[in-house]
C-alpha cells in the first residue's frame, strides 16, 4: 500500500497515483484493487498558493491523499 498525492506544476496535473498503478502494473507484477481518495485534515500548507506570483493568480495545492491498493501476485 502506497500514499501519494498528487500535483499540479504549471498548471499539469501529474497523475502519480496512476503512474505508480502502472509502473507496478507492468514491471513488478502487482495487481491494482482499489484507489482511495480522501480529503487531507488539519493541512498546514494553504490549500491555494501562487505559483506564478501573479497577483490573484491562485491554484490549489494537494488537498487529497490518494491511498493505493496493490497486491503481489
Amino acid at each position: 500500500m502506497f500514499c501519494r498525492c498528487n500535483r499540479t506544476v504549471k498548471g499539469i496535473r501529474i497523475p502519480t497515483d496512476d503512474i505508480i498503478v502502472e509502473l507496478f502494473k507492468a514491471n513488478n507484477n502487482y495487481e491494482h484493487h482499489n484507489t482511495f481518495i480522501r480529503n487531507i485534515p488539519n493541512k498546514r500548507m494553504p490549500k491555494k498558493n501562487s505559483p506564478t506570483n501573479v497577483k490573484g493568480v491562485l491554484e490549489s495545492t494537494m488537498n487529497n491523499e490518494y491511498i493505493i491498493i496493490l497486491e503481489k501476485l
